[in-house]
């Protein structure tokens, strides 16, 4: 339940247990066993509705965040065209022998085993990664070439994670936009690939 709703309840218990007061003044009986019966739903459902919030309640120590910063789980890992390849790869994959895994940065796959600079440049995602599906040995990585890849820094971007998986012999297909749902060209680049 979303904590709007316990304040809800909250507030609509209240109103019932104060809505209860408005039948103090009669004397009839049958109407006084349904003042108490209002009241004590009316207390049971705010008292229950306001552990719950404090119980629901997330605990954050926001003092180690920076300040103002606010986090937001997102609705999917991958954008709708990742989506669609994703599906098509997995139908053409054997599953029960390669497993394909998204969002994968380049730490993960590739060591920097010497060589100045620094290790930030493996700190690059690539859309998916094909692993081996009992050593998880990375077996290929797979880019998705949309609109935003013909801007100069992604495309600078994209030269370096091309050279990064040439020179760590990790083959890479990069698909364009417009191969998503060619289902037989995947299926012969993987071949040509692994």
């Amino acid at each position: 339940m979303k904590r709007s709703t316990y304040l809800v309840v909250f507030v609509i218990g209240a109103a019932i247990a104060a809505l209860s007061f408005l039948f103090a003044l009669t004397d009839n009986p049958d109407v006084q066993n349904l003042r108490w019966v209002l009241f004590a739903v009316g207390v049971v459902a705010a008292l229950l509705s306001l552990i719950f919030f404090i119980v629901k309640r997330p605990k954050t120590d926001k003092s180690i965040l920076p300040e103002g910063a606010e986090y937001r789980k997102k609705r999917s890992i991958m954008t709708a065209p990742e989506v669609r390849l994703y599906h098509n790869l997995c139908s053409v994959l054997d599953l029960r022998k390669c497993t394909l895994l998204p969002q994968m940065s380049l730490n993960a796959l590739v060591d920097k085993t010497s060589g100045g600079g620094y290790r930030s440049e493996l700190f690059r995602v690539v859309d998916f990664c094909l692993v081996d599906s009992s050593t998880f040995q990375p077996l290929l990585a797979i880019e998705l070439n949309d609109a935003s890849h013909s801007r100069d820094d992604r495309k600078l971007r994209d030269e370096r994670v091309s050279a990064i998986c040439a020179d760590a012999q990790l083959p890479l297909l990069t698909v364009d936009i417009g191969r998503i749902d060619d289902v037989r060209w995947l299926k012969s680049e993987l071949r040509r690939l692994l």
